[in-house]
């Protein structure tokens, strides 16, 4: 190498140190961005499952009530109905009685509603035809108001309904939106995502025998039976689940019962310091919390992560936001 060459190599080399050096700082912070971001993506996208489940428990408890309505509606129907034909009856007999022809009555009314409550008012009727009258305006008052209250349910049915759907809408969008980043990054940088984002069960050796008891076996076993499956919204299973209908149902294969949700779920057993977590410990992640996983031991969990990957069995640490944990066994 010349000497006019030679310090030119040296600018060269120099550059490509600095530059190197400035490199794997800048693919740091972007690994660092990018877990920030899928962490609140999945967050978010956790958070409308959870909504979910409370615009559902709504909708049951709406279409419940609708069916409720729709039996008391029949019986009313039938009870003003019977009630008309009682008044109709006995009105005409009590101005029969009184000499009142109830032709003149019937012909001078345009329906039997109308001739009764010209009846109702006259003089001639006797105390208890106006007991019965009143039982009929009442009845009729009745089936009014339930009428009412059958279409504002509808109404609210199908407003729940629509929510539900604009939230797994935007669940949906937030999951796809996360896959596209992950995409982005070079193989190097997803492998520094971690568990939580690599979503394949199949590279984790099996978890530890279980130690602290058969129930709690059993509770690991169910969610391990069902690693695979698909991710369903408000699913209960047993072909599908969302992340607390599978803790609910896990738990229910040992007799205890969990509402559906993680916000209500956190509220049960008691709580547990990370470096206690035993198998079978319900774990909560996100703000809310949002999510829910059952702990099975060797650091890994079982959960109903999202439409995408469905259930899985992944790290504890695995880059969701942990919360705490529930023991309840």
């Amino acid at each position: 190498m010349t000497r006019l060459h030679r310090p030119i190599a040296v600018v060269i080399a120099a550059f490509l140190v600095v530059s190197l050096g400035w490199l794997a700082p800048a693919q740091a912070d972007e690994l660092s961005d990018a877990k920030e971001t899928l962490e609140k993506l999945q967050g978010e996208a956790s958070q409308a499952n959870e909504d979910y489940n409370a615009v559902k428990e709504r909708l049951d408890a709406a279409e419940a009530r609708l069916v409720q309505i729709k039996s008391d509606l029949e019986a009313q129907v039938i009870r003003v109905a019977e009630l008309r034909e009682q008044a109709v009856v006995v009105t005409l007999q009590q101005f029969q009685d009184r000499g009142v022809a109830a032709t003149v009555v019937l012909l001078s009314s345009s329906s039997q509603d109308e001739m009764i409550n010209r009846l109702t008012v006259s003089s001639q009727v006797a105390n208890t035809t106006q007991t019965l009258l009143a039982a009929y305006t009442l009845g009729q008052s009745s089936l009014a108001e339930l009428r009412i209250e059958q279409d504002n349910q509808i109404a609210l049915i199908e407003a729940e309904k629509a929510r539900m759907a604009e939230l797994k809408e935007a669940a949906a969008a937030k999951v796809a939106e996360a896959e596209r980043l992950v995409a982005r990054l070079t193989a190097a940088q997803q492998a520094g995502l971690g568990g939580a984002w690599a979503w394949n069960s199949d590279v984790y050796g099996p978890p530890p025998p279980v130690q602290n008891g058969a129930a709690a076996q059993a509770v690991v076993n169910y969610v391990m039976s069902k690693v695979g499956q698909p991710y369903v919204w408000g699913g209960e299973g047993p072909w599908g689940y969302d992340c607390s209908g599978l803790t609910m149902m896990a738990y229910r294969a040992v007799g205890i019962g969990l509402p559906h949700g993680s916000m209500s779920q956190f509220r049960y057993g008691v709580p547990v310091p990370k470096s206690d977590l035993q198998p079978g410990d319900l774990v909560f992640f996100y703000s809310g919390p949002g999510h829910v996983g059952i702990y099975v031991g060797g650091g890994m969990i079982v959960d109903a992560r999202n439409e995408s990957v469905g259930i899985v069995y992944a790290p504890l640490e695995g880059g969701m936001s942990y919360v705490g944990a529930r023991r309840l066994l």
